[in-house]
């Protein structure tokens, strides 16, 4: 479970979204995404980013750097990144 300051910096109602959105992205439900879960993932949400820009994601998401995203570590970017963003433009709503 992600820690109690990442939590704290987001509202009740962003945590469900944000935890919904990475059962999206965890396709074989091992509790981490992978790159290839990723690209599948937007593919599925008709979104079709280059390799590139899914491993800048990604290396941007896995602080510990072990080549996946753990829930821990996207609900700590998503936090991050969802301050510096409009409501309208926070793609998981």
């Amino acid at each position: 479970m992600a820690t109690d300051s990442i939590l704290g910096r987001l509202t009740p109602t962003q945590v469900m979204e944000l935890t919904k959105a990475f059962m999206e992205f965890d396709l074989n439900r091992n509790g981490f995404i992978t790159v290839d879960e990723m690209r599948e993932s937007l593919r599925r949400a008709n979104m079709s980013p280059s390799d590139a820009e899914i491993y800048q994601v990604m290396a941007k998401m896995d602080f510990n750097r072990d080549g996946v995203a753990s829930y821990d570590e996207f609900m700590r970017f998503m936090s991050t990144i969802s301050h510096n963003l409009p409501y309208h433009n926070q793609p998981w709503r």
